[in-house]
């Protein structure tokens, strides 16, 4: 008994330096970037009264760990926040409510075997609650349409930051479209690792007419095989990310780039926000006046990201995802420029930030049909999946 009551006061007082040293580190850098106090900025301009329309406090389900493509949604706290094991909590600017942004990873941010779709129906296990709002892929939104309807709300990603890593040197005429990929498929001179072939855009290559062979499976976020095959492989990763970590290091340190599953044909939005489609009513009365706020802490993060950076940097610092997830500031800053640059964070079809654009979403409904099974509602349509019902149009990134 006394022995377990040390090991947790040891355990309390180590993860109480993390979080004054963490704290400490993103009030002196947040002061020293914008000459303000951290979440002053958050304070000042989201100002919309939620507290007779929102639950409070308002949780957030993200789909992995705290990372620059999420800024949107820490920016809505700015750097003033609580910082706690799983979950960034504090005010939502000074709207009158609590927001709480919980980290995502089955058995890092969720139970083991829990998603970000599971967690907005049965709960989120490690965290002990029911998230409101959770992150979501809209392909797979059609297929778990049936064991976990949810109803995007709010694309704070325009293009998904999702693709193929090929090295400039060995491929100096890069890749650009979905015949690229074929024609490399069919040259002999290297192949393509990637997570699977069974589903979501390694199905799509596949079937069509990427030839099958050319593929090997098992990627989970490594770069092994790039680095030992020497470039000529291509290697599944995001944009935000890999070309970062190989072109200073990960045993490469050489120029590296990348194509788009978007680019390759499969326009999927990633990290749309959705709810559960039977909360979708009780939650409508908040979602119009939250969803703008959105749109423009969108707009605010992708003009200004300073304190978001050194926020997601010192969290991740503090090991408040995990232990082992660390983003430096460089590679934050590498992954903002890299979503205005490629048109990841962006207005897209419009003028409009953050909406959804229904001949797009059709057309993965069209693509993903084929896979529809169990887990899914054989009649499920793209109105069904998204809306832009809480989107302002009047909001959007300036030209």
């Amino acid at each position: 008994m006394v022995l377990a009551r040390l090991e947790k006061w040891e355990h309390d007082m180590k993860r109480a330096y993390q979080t004054l040293i963490a704290s400490a580190l993103l009030a002196a850098s947040t002061a020293l970037a914008s000459g303000q106090e951290p979440g002053a900025f958050a304070k000042a301009h989201y100002t919309t009264p939620l507290a007779d329309v929102c639950p409070n406090p308002f949780i957030i389900q993200k789909d992995w760990l705290a990372q620059a493509e999420q800024g949107a949604m820490y920016q809505m706290i700015g750097a003033g926040g609580k910082m706690e094991s799983g979950k960034y909590s504090g005010p939502l600017g000074s709207t009158g409510i609590d927001l709480v942004i919980l980290e995502g990873g089955g058995g890092i941010g969720t139970g083991d075997g829990e998603t970000a779709y599971s967690a907005l129906f049965q709960g989120n296990s490690k965290a002990g609650i029911t998230p409101h709002l959770g992150y979501q892929e809209l392909d797979n939104s059609f297929v778990f349409s049936k064991l976990f309807p949810v109803v995007g709300v709010f694309a704070p990603l325009d293009n998904a930051p999702q693709g193929l890593i090929y090295d400039r040197g060995t491929y100096p005429d890069g890749f650009k479209t979905l015949d690229d990929i074929k024609a490399f498929a069919d040259s002999g001179k290297g192949q393509i690792y990637l997570s699977t072939v069974r589903a979501t855009f390694g199905l799509y290559l596949v079937q069509s007419g990427v030839s099958r062979s050319v593929f090997v499976e098992g990627y989970r976020g490594d770069l092994e095989n790039f680095v030992t095959n020497n470039g000529t492989w291509l290697n599944q990763g995001f944009i935000t990310s890999e070309p970062y970590k190989l072109s200073n290091g990960a045993s490469w340190g050489k120029p590296v780039d990348a194509v788009t599953v978007g680019e390759l044909g499969y326009r999927n939005y990633t990290g749309m926000v959705s709810v559960a489609a039977p909360r979708l009513e009780e939650l409508a009365p908040c979602l119009e006046k939250l969803v703008p706020i959105m749109q423009q802490a969108s707009v605010d993060y992708a003009k200004d990201p300073a304190e978001i950076i050194e926020l997601i940097y010192a969290f991740n610092e503090g090991n408040f995802a995990t232990t082992w997830w660390k983003t430096s500031l460089e590679l934050n800053e590498f992954s903002h420029k890299t979503m205005l640059e490629r048109g990841v964070i962006g207005n897209g079809h419009n003028q409009t930030i953050g909406d959804f654009d229904m001949e797009r979403v059709a057309e993965m409904h069209a693509i993903v049909k084929p896979w529809l099974d169990e887990r899914s509602n054989p009649d499920v349509k793209p109105e069904d999946v998204v809306t832009n019902r809480f989107i302002d149009p009047s909001i959007g990134l300036a030209e």
